[in-house]
Formats: C-alpha cells, sequence, structure tokens
C-alpha cells in the first residue's frame, strides 16, 4: 500500500525524456522524482527557459509509458550567504512551482542548504540564528506554493539547519501552512552511533508530524569506517520492511522513493517488496 518512486538520475542510461520513459517502464516504475538539473541541465541551464509547454511535453511522453513526475525537484542552497545568488537561487525554485502542474507534480522538493557557499558540514547550521533564517526562506517559498496550489516539500539531513525531528515539528508549527510538507529520509537522519534505532526514528517521525509527510525516500546503506554510505536497496542494513510497514499503516499509497537505487537494482528491489502485497 504505497506506490514505489525513482529519482529520473537514478536511471542512468537515459539521455532524453522518451529513454527516461522507456528505462522506468523497463524497471516496473510508474512515477519518478524528476530533478531537472540532473537529468536535463541543458533544458533548464538558465530558469527562463523552464516554461508550461516544456512541462506539458514531459508529462505527455512520460504518460505515453504510463509514468508521471510525483515530484519535481530543484535542489537549491535556499539560506545562501551571498543574498544576491540567493535570490537567484529562490526565484528558480519559484518558476518550477509556477509551472509544477504542467509537468504533473503535485509538490517541488528541495532540502534547506548550508549557511556556506557550498553545501557541506559546518556546526553554523545548527545554530538558532540559521533556524530563523530557514524558516523565513521556507514560509516565502510557501506562500508561493499557495499561489499556485503545489505543495512544497521539505527534506530534512543532519548536516543542514533542518536536522532533528523537534526543529522539524518546530518548522511545521512556525510555517503553519497546509501547502509546507516533508520529504522524510530516515537514513539522512541517523549516524554510526543511532542506525540500529532506525525503525524508532521512523515511528517517532510518524507520530509527531506523519500529517505533514509528503513523501518517503528509501535510502539503503552500509556502515564504513563510521560513515553512513547509501546503497542500493536490498544490499545494506536498512530495515526495509519494517520501515514499509510503518509507511502504508499511516500514509497508505504514499510516493516512496528508492533513492540511490539504480538500474536494474531498482527492479530487483520493487519485485522483491511486491511479496508483501502493500503495494
Amino acid at each position: 500500500m504505497w506506490q514505489f518512486t525513482v529519482r529520473g538520475h537514478d536511471l542512468s542510461q537515459a539521455s532524453s525524456i522518451k529513454e527516461l520513459a522507456q528505462s522506468a517502464k523497463k524497471y516496473g516504475v510508474h512515477h519518478l522524482q524528476l530533478a531537472m538539473g540532473m537529468s536535463f541541465p541543458d533544458l533548464v541551464d538558465e530558469p527562463s527557459k523552464l516554461n508550461p509547454g516544456l512541462g506539458r511535453y514531459i508529462k505527455q511522453t512520460l504518460g505515453e509509458y504510463d509514468i508521471d513526475v510525483a515530484i519535481l525537484s530543484c535542489y537549491i542552497n535556499m539560506i545562501h550567504p551571498d543574498r544576491e545568488e540567493r535570490e537567484k537561487l529562490l526565484e528558480k525554485f519559484e518558476l518550477f512551482v509556477q509551472n509544477a502542474k504542467e509537468f504533473g507534480a503535485a509538490m517541488v522538493a528541495s532540502e534547506t542548504g548550508c549557511v556556506l557557499p557550498q553545501i557541506q558540514y559546518t556546526e553554523k547550521n545548527f545554530t538558532e540564528e540559521a533556524f530563523e533564517d530557514m524558516v523565513c526562506v521556507i514560509q516565502r517559498l510557501v506562500k508561493k506554493g499557495e499561489k499556485q496550489g503545489v505543495i512544497i516539500g521539505i527534506e530534512p539531513g543532519l548536516n543542514h539547519p533542518l536536522h532533528s525531528l523537534e526543529k522539524i515539528k518546530r518548522l511545521i508549527e512556525k510555517v503553519n501552512s497546509p501547502y509546507l510538507g516533508i520529504i522524510f529520509d530516515p537514513t539522512n537522519l541517523i549516524n554510526s552511533d543511532n542506525y540500529l534505532d532506525q525503525v524508532k526514528l521512523v515511528k517517532q517521525a510518524f507520530k509527531m508530524f506523519g500529517d505533514k509527510i509528503c513523501a518517503f525516500h528509501l535510502k539503503d546503506f552500509v556502515v564504513k569506517d563510521k560513515k553512513i554510505v547509501p546503497v542500493n536497496v536490498l544490499e545494506g542494513q536498512m530495515k526495509v520492511k519494517e520501515v514499509l510497514q510503518i509507511v502504508a499503516e499511516y500514509k497508505p499509497y504514499c510516493f516512496v522513493v528508492l533513492e540511490e537505487t539504480k538500474d536494474y537494482a531498482i527492479k530487483k528491489s520493487i519485485e522483491h517488496y511486491k511479496i508483501l502485497k502493500c503495494e
């Protein structure tokens, strides 16, 4: 009772919209998380290239193969310290929101970024100042989402200003809009010390703010040199069956994105978990 989804750029052999659709169909996928900047950068290397016709073309081409865009991605550093550069990034994101429905997408996704120009680990991301700055930016983007009828999907992560369940809850309370959604990836919130508590973390997240979770990222992992390293689903230490059952309980037919699972491993994973008869 979920809908498996994959990132378009995890279908590595696709160099055109048609090839992307064909690859998705070959691997048994019907839903995509589409990051245009990753899959087809030439089409959006300038934000001004984004237009309703492009969105409609992609929607129609994918639809010929029974594929749709579940999530439109525009991952930006939304708290970039250079205000001029930040404004460019936010305007780009808002253009994706403006055109999302032409792609057939109900939501546009991003992470929260970094207080430094390049996204990297820094404890400065964990300050109250960084959190409040992030909240102001997300409030702006959500207002755009409200005007367009599009959900703004925010993905938390350990190295970002939005790095804990408590801060996610605070963000939701401060923004207070039905057009703010959380794209929850438990692997983004674990480390080598607490990864065994992954199922507990997922349960807690759904209990705290399950009504705001608009999509779920399923990213398997191994622990190597005290670091969390992503691998294909079925090849790591993620307790996939338990996690999927929680998703099905709280969010029937939720989009579950097989992040970092690539090509033929996608088909293998989908076929394996169909035996749970919850899809």
